[in-house]
């Protein structure tokens, strides 16, 4: 349950992030100013990167629970890589729509990763440190020194930062992070991460309220917060409390793929009209964004009260598998043919 809720919060913290490029394309125009700028430098320090890594962190982790499930039932992988082409050709489909995609590299940058858990967890923890973070050092540096563009190669591994998270979620979940009784020291990786994160914030903070400066400090050290995201999370969900306060977020984060495409949708459908009577101050867009996450936070409960599966879930695992999966929780079928998921 506790990577449904985790997904859930992910989901919604990217569209925190991209709130402001769907109201720039809406309507608004021009740099924040006074208010504004402050509750955007906010959103970044607390947001841009951190949620991407959380989303890269556990897709690899979601990665490693469905090759689990097909190597256990000797599937072929070709069901995984009609997942992935799924998934490519969902990332086409919104950006057409002109939503900002991760989907379209995730689904190749998880083919690379198929290759990846065929070699020793100890070539694929390197990857994944060393991805995750060379090129976000070089590209801060690069930037920080004023440099103009970034060469070939670092643009490349810009590319596959996202792999290196992946390959991170991907090694954990398969040691137990999420598991009850693990191992891992969640609790000093959260302390550490969280040590590590003040003086991340400060230094952000003090590169100057909507500088450049400031966005990439933010964007580039985003998986130490990130880090302190995943873990923070795992320990509060392990009680009681917590677990059925946010015990909501679960069906949100079931629900990923629709919710996902379906900001897409939203905003770029309902801002227009929104924004028409001109630009928006930081707090009302942020305001529509929370209207949004509530919205699909009920509507995705509703949904899966009668239904086994979100619509575009329900789509993937039908191409995936290539067979017609049954939907309706009461289908007769449903209770026969237990989900594979």
């Amino acid at each position: 349950m506790s990577i449904d809720v985790i997904r859930g919060i992910a989901i919604a913290g990217i569209l925190l992030i991209n709130i402001s490029y769907f109201l720039n394309q809406a309507v608004q125009s021009g740099e924040p100013t006074g208010g504004d700028a402050v509750v955007w430098q906010l959103v970044d320090l607390l947001a841009l990167g951190k949620f991407h890594f959380v989303f890269a962190f556990l897709f690899g982790t979601g990665v490693f629970i469905f090759l689990s499930r097909l190597r256990a039932k000797e599937g072929s992988l070709w069901v995984y890589v009609r997942r992935m082409i799924i998934l490519f050709l969902a990332g086409v489909l919104n950006s057409a729509l002109g939503g900002i995609d991760v989907l379209m590299s995730y689904g190749v940058l998880a083919l690379v990763l198929l290759g990846l858990t065929f070699l020793p967890r100890s070539v694929l923890v390197t990857v994944g440190v060393v991805l995750t973070l060379v090129p976000d050092a070089l590209t801060l540096g690069a930037s920080l020194g004023g440099s103009d563009g970034l060469p070939p190669a670092l643009a490349a591994l810009q590319f596959g930062r996202s792999l290196g998270h992946m390959a991170l979620g991907y090694w954990l979940a398969e040691r137990g992070l999420f598991s009850v009784g693990t191992r891992i020291p969640v609790k000093k990786v959260f302390y550490v991460a969280l040590a590590l994160s003040v003086p991340v914030w400060v230094w952000t903070l003090a590169a100057g309220t909507g500088t450049q400066q400031a966005h990439d400090i933010a964007f580039f050290t985003a998986m130490i917060p990130g880090l302190m995201y995943v873990t923070g999370l795992i320990l509060l969900l392990r009680g009681a409390k917590a677990e059925r306060a946010l015990s909501f977020l679960r069906f949100y984060g079931r629900m990923a793929f629709s919710n996902y495409l379906g900001q897409t949708v939203i905003c770029v459908t309902l801002l227009p009209v929104f924004a028409s009577a001109g630009p928006k101050s930081a707090s009302l867009g942020l305001g529509f964004c929370l209207a949004v996450v509530v919205f699909q936070c009920a509507f995705s409960v509703l949904w899966l009260r009668w239904f086994r599966y979100g619509p575009l879930e329900w789509v993937w695992r039908c191409g995936t598998y290539l067979e017609f999966a049954p939907l309706r929780i009461n289908d007769s079928r449903a209770a026969q043919q237990p989900g594979r998921r």
